[in-house]
């Protein structure tokens, strides 16, 4: 369960700070998919961003994973804390070059 939780504190904060990244031009979405929901609006990057986290919750409590499934979701923790990771050293140089 709490994998499901990180991933969507962690969607949510990549989120807003994908958000505030875009909205202020210091950086651009990386990932093709995702720039297309942003064009089509921030409420459609949102609602994914959250929706998908939750439904891992729903099912995990409808069933806890294990095995494999289990191993690739703290993968998949992994993968989005080093996405947070890129996040911080941008919000670092942007307090830098912004004072």
């Amino acid at each position: 369960m709490k994998p499901c939780i990180f991933l969507l504190a962690a969607g949510l904060l990549d989120a807003i700070l994908t958000h505030v990244g875009i909205s202020s031009g210091f950086i651009e979405e990386g990932n093709p998919m995702m720039k297309e929901v942003i064009n089509k609006g921030w409420s459609y990057f949102y609602l994914i961003k959250i929706f998908l986290p939750l439904l891992l919750l729903g099912l995990f409590y409808l069933k806890p994973f294990k095995g494999t499934i289990r191993m690739l979701l703290i993968s998949t923790c992994v993968l989005y804390l080093s996405v947070l990771v890129y996040h911080t050293v941008w919000v670092v140089l942007y307090l830098k070059t912004s004072a």
